[in-house]
């Protein structure tokens, strides 16, 4: 009989606490489509009912903090917050004096975290003020305990593990003793194994990952900036840029020059894994056809001498300049008059002689290039590509000069055109007052030259690896 009682209390104490929960999650879906104070403040009376004061305590909080100057919720938050304070209070002491550490931390750090909100309220709530100065031992204790293990750990090689404690120290006091220093220990300890390794079987790649994880932490252990200079130096190529013979127009030349020029300038500042070398006695590359170099002895003997990885070659063709002159459209604009005669005021739309004018300019070239390696012979990239640069006007000007308000002009009588036919004519009128000018043509071929240093630059990053 006395088991069937302890089952039947079981049971009771099962269902009780299941009934609680399914109460819980039917507020909080009331609550999911409501952020009113008065809602949250219902929802906190019907949990005080149910018996769950830590619950409708919370509750109480949230709908005072929606609405500080909720009298009753300020009464019904100092009357069941200090139940909860008092709760809470009594599970640090629990979990305290029965060496339950951690929870006796998680404890008060939901007691101080409460009372923080309450008090920014104006609720002061009351708890045993000794207990700050257990709360300060179990801190000390805690972070003891992880301490001895972390650095036993660390010792051990075990650097995952040692993680997994002080992480939980840096919960409580991130300085505790030499916490810090174990931390970037058990971090940057099989980062730097690992990249030693890399470096040994010639892993340059893999080795400057795993250094730059290092430097992300710290940016001195151990001889890390050494073997991150070791590794970067491993990972530059070089590559000769070969200017192109000779075209055929002067103006072409011209745009060859500037463009060696400025790809050596790009090179030589911007680029950090792809190394120029200058100064060669070589002037261009013997011919390149069908993916490969065709002077083979030609291309290694270059590579040997220069030590040059890639070479880049390149020709301008085809310079074109376009200039579509103006084109011009004669057109009817309609003002919009009141004509007032006596008490009565009729509405015309006066006819205006306007212009639309056009017109477009253009400067492009084709670019070809093409990147070649230098130990295998084969194009790694090659493109043709037309650099263009443009630029376009659209403008409306008055046959005559114009003394009226422009929002009441149309490029069509309202009077006379169906309303379905009609449109918003704001941008119409914007083409009085729009740019007149074009770019010249020295303007484009700077966008163009620009644009043509810009495939350089892609072309070496994307393909030099």
């Amino acid at each position: 009989m006395e088991h069937l009682n302890l089952r039947c209390s079981f049971f009771n104490l099962f269902f009780l606490k299941i009934k609680s929960q399914i109460f819980i999650l039917f507020v909080v879906a009331l609550l999911a489509s409501c952020t009113g104070t008065k809602k949250y403040f219902k929802a906190a009376e019907r949990l005080e009912k149910q018996g769950l004061v830590n619950e409708a305590a919370d509750y109480y909080l949230e709908s005072l903090q929606r609405k500080p100057t909720n009298v009753e919720a300020r009464i019904k938050l100092k009357e069941v917050g200090q139940k909860h304070v008092s709760n809470m209070a009594a599970d640090f002491f629990r979990n305290y004096n029965t060496q339950q550490t951690e929870a006796s931390l998680e404890s008060f750090e939901h007691l101080k975290e409460f009372n923080t909100k309450t008090a920014a309220l104006g609720i002061s709530l009351d708890y045993p003020k000794e207990y700050e100065e257990d709360y300060q031992k179990a801190v000390e204790s805690f972070c003891l305990k992880n301490y001895n293990h972390a650095y036993a750990l660390v010792n051990q090689k075990k650097f995952a593990d040692a993680l997994t404690y002080i992480q939980k120290i840096k919960k409580y006091n991130p300085g505790y003793k030499t916490t810090q220093q174990l931390e970037i220990v058990s971090v940057c300890e099989p980062l730097y194994q690992n990249a030693v390794t890399c470096i040994e079987n010639k892993n340059y790649s893999g080795a400057l990952n795993l250094l730059t994880n290092i430097k992300t932490k710290t940016d001195t252990y151990k001889d890390m900036q050494d073997l991150l200079i070791l590794a970067s130096a491993q990972q530059t190529k070089s590559f000769i840029l070969f200017a192109p013979k000779s075209s055929a127009e002067k103006e072409e030349k011209e745009i060859e020059a500037f463009l060696f020029n400025n790809f050596n300038q790009v090179a030589s500042q911007k680029f950090d894994y792809a190394k120029i070398i200058n100064n060669t006695p070589f002037t261009f590359i013997p011919d390149v056809s069908a993916g490969n170099a065709a002077n083979v002895d030609m291309i290694q003997a270059i590579r040997k001498a220069t030590g040059a990885d890639y070479f880049y070659t390149y020709d301008i063709s085809n310079k074109k300049e376009y200039n579509s002159g103006a084109q011009k459209s004669f057109a009817k604009a309609f003002l919009k008059e009141s004509i007032v005669s006596g008490t009565v005021v009729t509405t015309e739309y006066k006819p205006v002689d306007y212009t639309n004018i056009k017109a477009s300019r253009s400067y492009s070239y084709q670019y070809n290039y093409k990147l070649i390696n230098a130990y295998t012979n084969q194009i790694v990239s090659s493109q043709s590509q037309n650099v263009i640069a443009q630029d376009a006007i659209e403008f409306n000007e008055f046959a005559k000069s114009f003394g009226g308000n422009i929002n009441n002009l149309f490029p069509y009588n309202p009077q006379q055109t169906a309303v379905v036919a009609q449109y918003n004519a704001s941008k119409w009128r914007q083409l009085f007052s729009s740019n007149v000018t074009l770019k010249t043509f020295d303007v484009l071929k700077a966008e163009a030259n620009n644009h043509a240093v810009t495939l350089f630059s892609n072309s070496i990053l994307t393909n030099i690896k």
